[in-house]
């Protein structure tokens, strides 16, 4: 077998991986990324969307309700499938405890202060680095069916804007102003203007290749194993070979907990699995990025293409299809608020992917070992903070 060193092997090449390797590797690290589809996964199939203003954690009072709708109903936002791992009760346990409202509170501050640094770094990104991300100051609107959600919505709101996030409250005629292709009978909505969208594939690319230009490695191949000695991890062990390192990078999404325990860690990061379709488009649908707060659906509307996310869903297993009519199930939904929304036969097939959740919705990001870091649990905030993300590990390493 094949023998490699590098000072950092991050293991994992999604938007944290790539990003963690470009700072690594733009401060003269050489760094060699473990991946075996590098910039795939969940970076690629998400919703595309930058959003301090999804900050409020999935472990927030309003999230209990729908556990328990999990329980009752079939058609729930946040559905469980088998099989259920053992783990995943005292997960939901930690998540139900830190829902209580004045930690949900704490971290939806921590959360909305490092959306928009990462933001900022974004635009460094592209302005000072060159990488063309195609950043797209689009704004977003949450918006409602019913007035009463509406109006439930107003004390998240106000928690927002006391961190300093900019807002508006939409009418139902504002909102025709705003979004036109929206269906006439709508509430109202929220807009942040500040929040930005992207090609989430093709921006973790442009990353990637930019960290290749620093002297990154990428390398296809999945870690198996690691060897410790004297409380230190030396080596990890690839399907292809083995590889020796100064510092090792856990950022493996998902899949992190089982890569934590080739290390000798448990991380607490649960899969909560979503799922997105695609359609084609010749120019974007809609003005901004929307969430449609009742269906769950979040639509991203690119200059050639109109994604659909949608579903939390725990338990099942990573290489798991799509429910049956999940793409039939979330088009008719969404064409419920956007009639003019592309022909369903247009769509590409519907995609599942895990995102990685902890209990808290605070990201695991920090030392778990001697020379073992970790950078995974960002839940649905992968694409928003992986600049801050990899600033954060870059700083571990080098000081």
């Amino acid at each position: 077998m094949d023998s490699t060193h590098a000072d950092v092997a991050v293991v994992g090449g999604g938007i944290i991986g790539s990003c963690t390797a470009f700072y690594l590797a733009r401060s003269g690290a050489d760094v060699l990324v473990l991946d075996p589809a590098p910039g795939t996964g969940a970076s690629a199939g998400n919703a595309g969307m930058l959003v301090p203003s999804q900050s409020v954690p999935f472990a927030n009072p309003a999230t209990v309700g729908a556990w328990l709708g999990a329980l009752a109903r079939r058609d729930s936002f946040v559905t469980l499938r088998r099989p259920l791992s053992p783990g995943l009760v005292p997960w939901i346990a930690g998540s139900l405890f830190e829902a209580r409202p004045w930690r949900a509170s704490r971290t939806t501050r921590l959360l909305y202060h490092l959306a928009r640094k990462s933001l900022r770094l974004y635009e460094e990104l592209t302005e000072a680095e060159g990488i063309d991300l195609q950043l797209r100051a689009t704004g977003s609107l949450r918006v409602f069916r019913s007035t009463a959600a509406f109006r439930r919505q107003h004390r998240m709101v106000r928690t927002l804007a006391k961190l300093g996030a900019e807002c508006e409250l939409l009418g139902p005629r504002a909102l025709r102003e705003a979004e036109p292709q929206l269906h006439p009978d709508l509430a109202g909505a929220i807009g942040f203007p500040h929040d930005r969208s992207l090609d989430p594939a093709r921006a973790t690319l442009a990353i990637a290749d930019a960290a290749r230009a620093y002297g990154a490695r990428f390398r296809a191949e999945t870690v198996v194993g690691a060897r410790r000695a004297n409380g230190r991890v030396h080596s990890v062990v690839t399907d292809r070979g083995t590889v020796t390192a100064d510092w090792f990078v856990i950022a493996a999404g998902a899949a992190s907990s089982r890569v934590g325990r080739f290390f000798g860690a448990r991380l607490p990061v649960r899969p909560g699995y979503g799922v997105s379709v695609t359609y084609p488009a010749d120019r974007p649908l809609l003005r901004h990025s929307v969430m449609l707060e009742e269906a769950h659906i979040v639509i991203n509307s690119g200059p050639r293409s109109v994604r659909l996310t949608t579903g939390m869903e725990f338990g099942g297993t990573a290489g798991g299809e799509p429910p049956a009519g999940a793409g039939q199930r979330l088009d008719a939904a969404a064409r419920s608020f956007v009639p003019t929304l592309p022909s369903r036969d247009t769509a590409g097939a519907p995609w599942r992917g895990g995102r990685p959740m902890t209990p808290s919705g605070i990201p695991r990001v920090g030392r778990i070992g001697e020379n073992v870091i970790a950078a995974t649990g960002h839940g649905t905030l992968g694409m928003t903070l992986g600049p801050v993300t990899g600033t954060l590990v870059s700083s571990l390493v080098t000081r």
